[in-house]
């Protein structure tokens, strides 16, 4: 078994940079997702070259913060300000209205791509903030870059929800089910078996959980999505023109799971091997 550990949202604060430093210094993380407009974006891009195990990959977004493209370039998709709308809600109910306009999401994603190839990110797979590439339509066309500028691997965010299970945690792995089944993924870039970690996040993101998912499913390959951080004296906030985050409050207790749980010694038990992307061949063989 391959066991990917990515941590999302690279780029938009040094507390996650640092959190990503540490972690694939201690061989707990192996992987992490950069925003391409996250204010800490240079300096987090230099981990690729402190680490070589770690992969970097896009955490494309129509959510958060200022456009890569000119907001005049994309209208449906930003607001008075010339910002993404910052609220999950809002754009849901927008894109399900039909307000969104696919062509303005294929040029804002690919600036984002091109943005990242520019700072010399070498990309080794997709995945999107609040997973929102998994909605109809939205799979393929982030599939469809994938194949224009070679990334041969991207998260299906496909979680195995245990049939009694009703949290709020497991509703929107549910949801997330219910995309991928109506929006017909298409077989290439290479995708792992499942993924692990959106419906147990901060307190639950424990190695003995993930154990037992992993007996109860026996996947070939799975992606543990994680958001650590490891805050400083003297860091400054989020930053503003990314709205409302919750994220802030799950940084500590998964990075102090992350870094003293004993996680190494779990994948040794189940016979996992801690890989990036990169270092996987893809399943669907080269495009």
């Amino acid at each position: 078994m391959l066991i990917v550990i990515n941590v999302d949202d690279l780029g938009l604060h040094p507390a996650v940079r640092r959190a990503v430093d540490s972690l694939a210094e201690a061989g707990v993380v192996t992987s992490s997702t950069m925003l391409a407009n996250g204010p800490d974006l240079s300096e987090s891009v230099l981990l690729q070259d402190r680490h070589a195990g770690l992969g970097l990959g896009a955490h494309l977004n129509l959510l958060r913060g200022k456009p890569i493209s000119n907001p005049d370039h994309i209208p449906s998709l930003v607001d008075d300000d010339g910002l993404l709308f910052g609220n999950y809600t809002s754009l849901l109910l927008r894109y399900t209205t039909g307000r969104i306009k696919i062509s303005e999401v294929e040029t804002e994603w690919a600036a984002q791509i091109e943005y990242l190839l520019d700072h010399k990110v070498r990309l080794t797979h997709f995945d999107s903030e609040k997973h929102i590439h998994a909605w109809p339509g939205l799979y393929g066309l982030a599939a469809k870059l994938a194949r224009r500028y070679g990334i041969k691997w991207m998260r299906r965010p496909f979680e195995h929800t245990p049939a009694g299970r009703f949290d709020k945690a497991m509703l929107r792995t549910r949801f997330l089910q219910l995309c991928l089944a109506v929006g017909f993924p298409p077989e290439e870039p290479s995708t792992a078996s499942c993924v692990w970690g959106i419906g147990d996040q901060k307190q639950n993101l424990k190695p003995e959980l993930f154990e037992r998912y992993i007996n109860t499913y026996h996947p070939e390959i799975v992606e543990i999505v994680c958001h650590p951080g490891l805050p400083a004296e003297g860091d400054g906030p989020l930053p503003s023109d990314f709205g409302p985050m919750r994220v802030k409050a799950q940084w500590k207790e998964e990075y102090d799971s992350l870094a003293h749980n004993g996680w190494l010694e779990i994948f040794d038990k189940l016979g996992g091997t801690p890989v990036n992307y990169g270092q996987i061949p893809p399943r669907s063989g080269d495009f």
